[in-house]
């Protein structure tokens, strides 16, 4: 990170840390889309099935990265102020935390996932797959939860390049581990959608080693002697946590929502749950798009903001906005002529690719409304605010979706469309009230 002095040159390194993280964020949306894609060559069972334990894995997966998160904007703002000596210490109070979330996560994944599918309305096959991927996902938590730190940390002093070729090794390493396993090649058994959650576990276990080795010798991380032991320092555990838990619990119950819509999924047959799947899963990979904007701003907020520089702050805002309105556009675009394609991806059944691409058309909405919130989430989060923002969305959320989702149910018959009416409605409430959030910040801090 280093200091600008006008606005091209703001655009020039928000750009500069805007794309590899873009980059990396595709890499690392690829391990589901991959797991879903390939699954769905496989079987619709076998989808459907992890289409169910996605619903549970990946509010926990968005939990802790959300977590861990809070990483940036602390180191962000001691670099701002010239301090590097804090950050290694703020770095290794993230890996002790880190740590402690692994085992007690772990531990309730493998006792509690399955009792919960259980009461599930699902059909006995759809549930096994979903049983068993989830307990292979299990062993992969511990080696993605301490690698999505490392990666904050790459973030947060500037090197996203280094986090993007991290990245890109997953997508190899996940294809080829999901091709021996879902399809049994190479005398190994063919363990279908359980496959999955092997294969993206033994890539997590991999993607650690790698970045250990880089951290021992990388020469700028070398400078902040990350090898070096430090004590457990409960200021700032705890200060990751302040900063840390908000985020988490906002991006879980933004998540979490639509994993429960997921879940309202099984009342109905196994084509609809693999053509919502489908749907939400190459949606979700769009949304890498505003993600990385989001994950952007509160690198060079938090930097400009430790240095006192209210322009620049102001400045980077426009600019992370601007960026996420483009790239809707293209998306937007991109999807509304390629639907069917889209959904060919995914399955071969006729009845399936015209279910999934009617879903798609909703998705096309999803581009507008995360292109509005998402900036406006990673701009607060430059300034260390979560804990108001994560009420927010909570209440914009939780209170919008599902009333609206169930009204338009009960009184218009939409069936399952109801409920991505009802997500799109709440992700644009949730951006309405952050930004009003956002004036009232920028008002008191004078920045």
């Amino acid at each position: 990170m280093y200091k600008t002095g006008n606005t091209r040159e703001r655009w020039a390194l928000f750009l500069k840390l805007f794309i590899p993280i873009l980059i990396y964020q595709f890499a690392n949306f690829s391990a589901s889309f991959i797991d879903t894609m390939m699954t769905g060559r496989f079987s619709t069972t076998d989808l459907a099935g992890v289409s169910m334990a996605t619903s549970l894995w990946n509010p926990l997966f968005s939990f802790l990265t959300g977590i861990v998160s809070a990483l940036i904007p602390m180191v962000g703002q001691e670099l701002g102020k010239g301090d590097k000596e804090k950050v290694r210490t703020i770095f290794h109070s993230f890996i002790y935390i880190g740590i402690g979330l692994s085992i007690f996560f772990l531990t309730c994944l493998l006792f509690l996932a399955r009792p919960f599918l259980a009461n599930l309305q699902l059909e006995t096959a759809v549930r096994q797959v979903a049983e068993t991927y989830l307990f292979y996902m299990a062993f992969g938590l511990p080696p993605f939860l301490l690698f999505s730190i490392c990666r904050s940390f790459f973030d947060s002093i500037g090197l996203t390049k280094l986090s993007m070729y991290l990245m890109l090794l997953l997508v190899p390493l996940n294809s080829l581990f999901n091709y021996l396993l879902i399809y049994g090649k190479m005398g190994l058994p063919a363990l279908g959608g359980a496959g999955a959650g092997l294969g993206t576990s033994l890539a997590y276990w991999c993607l650690l080693i790698i970045i250990l080795l880089v951290t021992k010798f990388h020469s700028t991380i070398q400078s902040f002697s990350m090898w070096k032991w430090t004590p457990i320092h409960k200021k700032w555990m705890k200060e990751g946590l302040r900063i840390g838990l908000p985020i988490g619990l906002q991006v879980f119950a933004e998540v979490a929502i639509f994993a429960v819509v997921g879940l309202y999924m099984s009342n109905y047959a196994s084509l609809t749950i693999a053509a919502h799947q489908a749907a939400m899963n190459f949606a979700t990979l769009l949304y890498a798009f505003p993600l990385s904007v989001s994950i952007t701003l509160p690198i060079v907020i938090s930097y400009e903001i430790g240095a006192s520089d209210g322009e620049s702050v102001r400045s980077y805002t426009r600019i992370g906005r601007l960026t996420a309105l483009l790239f809707a556009c293209l998306t937007l675009s991109f999807l509304y002529f390629n639907r069917q394609w889209v959904a060919s991806l995914y399955g071969q059944e006729a009845a399936f690719i015209q279910l999934t691409a009617n879903f798609l058309t909703f998705a096309l909405f999803f581009q507008l409304a995360d292109a509005f919130t998402a900036p406006i989430q990673g701009i607060l989060r430059g300034y260390k605010d979560t804990s108001v923002p994560f009420v927010l969305g909570l209440v914009s959320y939780w209170s919008i979706t599902f009333p609206l989702a169930w009204f338009l149910d009960a009184w218009l018959k939409l069936g399952p469309k109801a409920f991505w009416i009802g997500l799109i409605t709440g992700i644009f409430c949730c951006g309405i009230s952050l930004s009003l959030r956002l004036k009232w910040i920028q008002k008191e801090s004078g920045l």
